[in-house]
């Protein structure tokens, strides 16, 4: 079984990049503000600090 995706409070840093690392065949990303991990599974979309969606999640989530 994975680890669980970690889930920090926001510090408004958001700023969303893969780490390299896969679950269950998912790319992970995380913010480097807070930490915070996410897939293209999960049910919503990370946004930078600006309101943009980085360029790597956006190639992520055409692989739907």
């Amino acid at each position: 079984m994975p680890r669980p995706l970690r889930q920090e409070p926001c510090l408004s840093k958001c700023d969303w990049a893969p780490t390299g690392e896969t679950r269950d065949e998912y790319l992970v990303f995380a913010c480097a503000g807070c930490r915070s991990e996410w897939v293209r599974s999960e049910g919503w979309t990370p946004r930078n600090l600006d309101g943009a969606i980085a360029a790597a999640v956006v190639e992520e989530l055409t692989r739907r």
